[in-house]
């Protein structure tokens, strides 16, 4: 016999027996009312914990989806002057940033821009 025979066979001697059994009429007593509590607090946990999960959800989707402010921008240097720019110039060259060669080549461009 097959496994789906089998459970074909005990549901049906089931049925039978339940139909030939006489039984009091089915009344709601505490176990009923017990069960039936524990099944509406658990699907109301879970409609809780669902909601709550949509929520947060939408939160962090719209945090996600509204852009960063922009930094806002360097202002702008203002334009130096070319007595200003010799002496920044004689600065990095006293300190030894830059090499005699680039000290003459960069005075001689400002000198030409004037």
């Amino acid at each position: 016999m097959s496994i789906k025979t089998n459970i074909v066979s005990c549901v049906a001697a089931v049925l039978l027996a339940a139909a030939f059994t006489v039984s009091p009429p089915a009344r709601a007593g505490e176990a009923g009312a017990f069960i039936g509590g524990m099944v509406t607090a658990k699907v109301l946990n879970n409609m809780e914990r669902r909601t709550e999960a949509e929520e947060r959800q939408a939160y962090n989707s719209s945090r996600q989806a509204a852009p960063a402010p922009a930094p806002a921008p360097a202002p702008a240097p203002a334009a130096q002057t070319p007595q200003q720019r010799l002496d920044q110039l004689d600065k990095l060259a006293a300190g030894g940033y830059i090499t005699p060669e680039e000290y003459k080549a960069k005075r001689q461009s400002i000198i030409d821009s004037m």
